[in-house]
């Protein structure tokens, strides 16, 4: 297996081993806060995994392969294995605790759930990675340290008004960062968003041409731009095994890639 890999079976995470039957009442326990705050707090209370997603294996193999990408477009960007990361809105830490860990020097997670924080701290393996509660939107970025890289994982979207702002900050923190961000393209995404789920977990996606250009504006170089995932959060498991085969097909399709959920970009400086 490749060092960036993630294993196949991420089923040492307890976030990741949720029987499927119990995944609906978790997620509907996490949707039942009216604000976005209140639901983060919540979701990082049971895990974001069983917050998120309907099925087991939708979330085993959206998560396996969007962190595999991550990584790759890391070592595209040449984000050093002995380097200093900052996993900038790390949620539970699963991303940092399980794929970063073994692969970096150090890891600095920064979330404002705090009882993500509490999670990602509770299930750590190894002192180079430390957690933090902050509010991103109001935080001192000069009170960071350079970093060799950063991974922004979906979080942008839910700060949006607030970005343009905060890429512009970490411009003075690091020089690579990977970003995962949901596709606004997507219309049956941006349908979505007009949910009461949606709405109260803060959902509002950007379209392709406005993160790149939030970056742009802030001094970023966009060098790596992915379109990934064919499968909402709420897939049930039945259509994602119908449909796995064909996920890579949509990916390299300059036509049918519109109707991916995930937007991953590389940017440098």
């Amino acid at each position: 297996m490749p060092a960036h890999e993630v294993p196949d079976s991420l089923d040492a995470n307890p976030l990741c081993s949720v029987p499927i039957q119990n995944i609906p009442n978790a997620m509907k326990d996490a949707s039942s806060s009216t604000r976005p705050d209140d639901y983060w707090q919540r979701a990082g209370k049971i895990g974001y995994g069983r917050a998120m997603y309907r099925s087991g294996d939708v979330e085993r193999h959206v998560l396996h392969r969007m962190w595999n990408i991550a990584v790759e477009i890391a070592d595209e960007l040449g984000m050093p294995r002995s380097g200093r990361i900052l996993d900038f809105g790390c949620g539970d830490g699963a991303f940092a605790n399980q794929v970063l860990a073994p692969l970096y020097r150090a890891i600095d997670g920064y979330d404002k759930a705090p009882a993500a924080i509490e999670r990602a701290r509770a299930t750590s393996p190894g002192a180079h990675l430390t957690f933090a509660a902050a509010d991103l939107v109001s935080f001192d970025y000069d009170t960071m340290p350079r970093y060799d890289g950063a991974f922004l994982m979906g979080i942008l979207h839910h700060i949006k008004q607030a970005a343009p702002s905060i890429v512009r900050s970490l411009a003075r923190r690091t020089d690579r960062m990977v970003v995962l961000e949901p596709n606004g393209d997507n219309l049956m995404r941006k349908a979505l968003e007009m949910t009461p789920m949606y709405r109260r977990a803060g959902e509002d996606s950007f379209r392709t041409r406005e993160i790149i250009e939030v970056f742009a504006d802030a001094g970023w170089r966009t060098v790596v731009h992915r379109r990934c995932n064919i499968f909402p959060n709420f897939a049930p498991g039945l259509l994602y095994r119908l449909l796995a085969p064909l996920e890579m097909r949509v990916e390299a399709s300059p036509v049918l890639s519109a109707l991916c959920t995930v937007n991953m970009l590389g940017v440098t400086r």
